[in-house]
């Protein structure tokens, strides 16, 4: 088992993470984001994209995230549901996200929002291929359970990026 130690440098790692992703099917897209020291979204099949990134401030450690997100019509139905059904579904979302170890953080409020982004993090000193795969699996089990919760609960389809 391939480990990355806490004294990588983030060139290292990113290269390191890039082969894996690339080695496993996926494709890779480099964006720049001002926030990160480096960041991809990154896809394989049919499966939800993704994205893998590096916050400035975390250079001891990567992030798997993905946004799911709400369209205008789908957030009107949201505010149609009484009281009693949204702590329900904060509660179901909230079971969902604690099985998997996924953080979560609603955009802009929880009251009112139009993004859910779920992610997990994977500290260096701990990296190695399984675990980093393992992460990503967490966060697409995460994504599909909370899609799966609104669709079959409320009737909204919400769209993943």
């Amino acid at each position: 088992m391939e480990i990355v130690s806490g004294m990588l440098e983030v060139g290292e790692a990113e290269e390191r993470m890039e082969k894996w992703l690339s080695d496993e099917g996926f494709n890779l897209w480099k964006f720049p984001d001002k926030d990160s020291n480096f960041s991809y979204k990154i896809r394989r099949d049919s499966c939800d994209p993704l994205v893998v990134l590096q916050p400035q401030k975390k250079t001891d450690s990567v992030q798997v995230a993905c946004d799911i997100r709400l369209k205008e019509e789908e957030r009107k139905k949201l505010r149609g549901i009484s009281e009693a059904e949204k702590r329900f579904m904060f509660f179901d979302f909230r079971m969902l996200l604690l099985s998997t170890g996924c953080r979560w953080q609603f955009t802009p409020s929880s009251e009112s929002w139009n993004t859910l982004r779920i992610w997990k993090s994977v500290f260096y000193d701990g990296l190695s291929k399984d675990k980093f795969f393992e992460t990503i699996e967490m966060v697409t089990r995460a994504v599909s359970s909370i899609t799966l919760t609104l669709e079959w609960k409320f009737n909204i389809k919400p769209y993943v990026s």
